[in-house]
């Protein structure tokens, strides 16, 4: 087996990310040729180095890893968000723009709980302050210009 640097195994995972997207912790381990728990070690490390970002979303209880911009390939994960968050996730991928009083209190919740395809978004008018979520692909300027 052949022995690496840290800066060679970062190298490594970061272009894996760059060919394949997100990732979980077991296809870093394959790429290093280490166990999954020194290739979590090495993504941790490069999340607290901001060089990738963590998933809320989790798959078989962990997380995933993707590098800045890739946010949007985590849709590819859809399918492990629980019933509800999924629903949530569908409703929100389909219609955009989301009023948070007027959906139901589970996809409420829901919708809080997914916060890798809902963003927040607060709108000041004449009705006072209203709290929607948009999806993680519409702009908050389209956002605003749908509400």
């Amino acid at each position: 087996m052949e022995k690496l640097n840290a800066v060679e195994i970062k190298s490594r995972i970061i272009s894996l990310m760059r060919i394949r997207g997100p990732v979980l912790p077991i296809h870093a381990a394959r790429e290093t040729k280490m166990s999954v728990l020194f290739a979590s070690a090495f993504l941790s490390e490069l999340s607290s180095e901001k060089s990738v970002k963590i998933s809320n979303l989790k798959v078989g209880g962990s997380p995933l890893y993707f590098l800045p911009g890739q946010e949007i390939q985590l849709e590819k994960f859809s399918n492990y968000l629980p019933g509800k968050e999924r629903e949530a996730f569908f409703l929100l991928k389909e219609k955009k723009i989301l009023e948070d009083a007027k959906q139901e209190p589970a996809i409420r919740v829901a919708l809080r709980s997914i916060r890798d395809f809902a963003m927040p978004l607060v709108i000041n008018d004449k009705d006072g302050q209203r709290f929607f979520w948009r999806f993680l692909s519409v702009h908050e300027n389209e956002a605003t210009e749908i509400i």
